[in-house]
């Protein structure tokens, strides 16, 4: 008995520990984020602890303190250099979401909630914006007021710095008495910019726009604003039944006709099946707008249901926000190994604890180089923000350095290539150490990689462990030896997880990557400088390998589009032997080298002269097949919607740019089949 008494006193002394470690963590990670505009931990995992805080103090209430972060909105009061302002009605927080179930039992509640819950409910999907919020009072049509959410009673009086927001109105368009909300942010185009100023003054960096935006609209200098060109974006209006608005989508339509902006993105919905069909939609969307969203934000539309809805003590009930995959996450750097690529270039690569980032699971993550290691001051040990480049390449962003422990190591490059332990080089101009040994197994590992990749041969069954092994074996020694890979058939079938199905697949592909464009081999061979594009624009006006080869640097200087460099790089390419009998070689397998629509036709210069851009997702391309597609008939493939745009090719879910076409009235607009029938004429 007395064994039991002990363990359970015990248990609870340690839950008593575990929340007032919790509550300390949560106190200090909103004190860096509300008072010095630093995130130290992602939002997505701040909600986790705060989750966990709520959980404990549910079960163990006794436990639970007055003025606990789990009931708080964050503050940035305790140390605020401006004027302290009492908020009309509290700037509330919103409940988080984070999958479809969540949002389902939402909708539940509210029509818990509701007298009448059998009432047809439609909701107001609107994007969240990932900045800082700001409420903004208009007297007699004259912005006379802007203050922060600050602990959603108290914000602080940033009137100086909203005035320097060139895209909030000084005026309205009616002389009435207002009060709306919204969000401050800084576009993504100025958070590049900013960024970019920041590294050249040797200054460190802003982890996010969020971060950028919190820190400049709370200058004491107004002048810092005005550099930065923060934007702001309105959502709601204080009161707004005072106004004759009715619903949510109302409010968007009154804040547009005062002349204040929004997003445009207020969309109405009555069922969690359409909720999810346009989740899923703004999760892709997203990436095309030029501010930072985290999520989106579900409300009741009609605002007479609010107040009989209600409020809990931090949230509204009629309303959640859905949040996004993080695109953005700290964990820590376990110890950096050095990557060798096709070119010799060696790279620093994070070696992280394992965490979720965008839906997907992160051990690893680029370093970039050495220089841009010391310009973080990123150390082994360090607590570091990971995200994602153009959603794809995770790398790491900067260091947290205010939860160092003084045990993190400094990272050291290394003095000897870590495959083929060849001294390394630094050559002039460049930052990055390089391997010179080009018999060096990390870069014909490279070279082969790149040569069979998709937008080169696009040689199926050539993955990179299928590559390392074929080198360990002595089957391949360079990119040649891929075409005499037939001649080994029988014993390459009898190799462990390969078998007589997949080598015949992988020799068919070799086979026919031999009818490749050239523009498509001429990449392959990886060329410096010479990516899909000027592969392409060279394979134009060459014409054939051997003319290309035979060009000097003038003539290739001629060619538009041809810079220095890389005429240099081309003309260089071509003088070195082990390159010509590398070509020699290709040939002599019957790999294709000329481009075949030298002699023009009528039926291959059918696009000549047309541009061509295709937006939404396409069913019966891939976006390299219908770009090759148009290049072959003379067409040109634009990035974006202008007035120079013939055709808009539209797949599934098409957005932005379909607007912009139909807005411009001279862009032609055609479905993926009306595209075909114009191919096939």
């Amino acid at each position: 008995m007395k064994i039991e008494k002990y363990n359970r006193r015990n248990n609870m002394e340690n839950i008593k520990e575990k929340i007032f470690k919790l509550r300390e963590k949560i106190e200090k990670y909103n004190y860096y984020y509300y008072v010095k505009n630093e995130s130290l931990i992602s939002d997505t995992e701040f909600d986790l602890l705060l989750k966990e805080l709520e959980k404990l103090e549910g079960d163990y209430p006794e436990y639970k303190k007055e003025n606990t972060p789990s009931e708080n909105v964050g503050s940035s009061l305790k140390e605020t250099k401006f004027k302290k302002i009492v908020h009309k009605k509290p700037m509330l927080s919103l409940s988080n979401s984070y999958n479809i179930k969540d949002v389902e039992q939402f909708m539940e509640r509210v029509n818990k909630n509701l007298e009448n819950e059998d009432k047809k409910i439609d909701y107001a999907l609107e994007v969240k914006l990932d900045g800082l919020s700001i409420s903004v009072i208009y007297e007699k049509g004259k912005l006379i007021k802007a203050i922060t959410r600050g602990d959603g009673e108290i914000g602080e009086d940033v009137t100086e710095n909203i005035l320097e927001i060139q895209t909030i109105p000084k005026y309205i368009k009616e002389n009435i008495n207002i009060e709306v909300r919204g969000e401050v942010v800084l576009p993504l185009s100025n958070f590049e910019k900013l960024n970019k100023k920041r590294l050249e003054n040797n200054e460190e960096i802003f982890a996010n726009p969020r971060n950028a935006a919190s820190g400049t609209l709370r200058q004491l200098d107004s002048n810092i604003v005005k550099e930065r060109g923060l934007d702001a974006y309105f959502y709601f209006i204080v009161d707004g039944e005072n106004y004759e608005i009715k619903t949510q989508e109302e409010s968007f339509r009154f804040l547009n006709n005062l002349g204040l902006k929004t997003t445009g993105i207020c969309e109405v919905l009555s069922t969690v099946e359409e909720l999810d069909q346009r989740i899923e939609y703004w999760a892709k969307k997203r990436e095309e707008l030029d501010y930072e969203t985290d999520g989106l934000v579900i409300k009741v539309n009609e605002l007479e249901l609010w107040e009989e809805i209600g409020y809990t003590t931090k949230s509204p009930r009629w309303a959640i926000a859905y949040k996004f995959p993080a695109k953005q996450v700290t964990t820590i750097l376990k110890d950096v190994t050095w990557q060798v690529g096709r070119t010799g270039k060696v790279t620093p690569v994070a070696e992280l604890e394992e965490v979720e980032l965008s839906g997907s699971k992160v051990k690893r993550a680029s370093l970039h180089n050495y220089e841009e290691i010391l310009r973080k001051d990123i150390r082994i040990g360090d607590r570091v923000f990971i995200e994602k480049a153009a959603e794809i390449i995770p790398q790491v962003v900067m260091p947290v350095k205010e939860v160092r422990t003084g045990e993190e190591k400094t990272i050291v490059p290394p003095e000897i290539c870590p495959v083929c332990a060849t001294k390394l080089i630094k050559e002039d101009g460049l930052v990055d150490l390089k391997c010179p040994n080009l018999e060096c197994p990390a870069i014909i590992q490279g070279q082969i990689e790149y040569f069979v990749s998709r937008d080169g041969m696009n040689i199926n069954g050539l993955g990179s462990k299928i590559i390392e092994r074929f080198l360990q074996l002595g089957y391949i020694k360079d990119i040649t030896d891929i075409y005499n890979l037939k001649e080994h058939k029988e014993e390459l079938e009898t190799l462990e997880k390969l078998g007589k199905k997949s080598i015949e697949n992988l020799l068919n592909s070799i086979e026919i990557s031999k009818e490749r464009d050239y523009s498509k081999t001429l990449y392959a061979l990886g060329i410096p400088y010479i990516g899909k594009f000027l592969g392409n624009l060279l394979a134009k006006e060459s014409g054939t390998i051997e003319k290309l080869s035979l060009m000097s640097v003038d003539e290739l200087l001629e060619i538009d589009g041809v810079g220095d460099k890389v005429a240099e790089s081309v003309y260089n390419y071509f003088r070195d032997e082990k390159n010509k009998e590398i070509i020699r070689k290709l040939k002599e397998y019957g790999v294709n080298f000329e481009n075949k629509f030298v002699e023009k036709t009528d039926e291959n210069t059918k696009f000549q002269g047309k541009t061509f851009l295709f937006t939404g997702k396409l069913e019966k391309f891939t976006r390299e097949e219908i770009k090759e597609e148009i290049e072959k008939l003379g067409g040109t493939n634009l990035s974006g919607v202008s007035k120079k745009l013939d055709y808009l090719i539209v797949g599934k879910d098409a957005g932005s740019k379909l607007k912009k076409a139909e807005e411009l009235g001279t862009v032609k607009i055609l479905s993926e089949e009306e595209f075909l029938e114009i191919v096939k004429g």
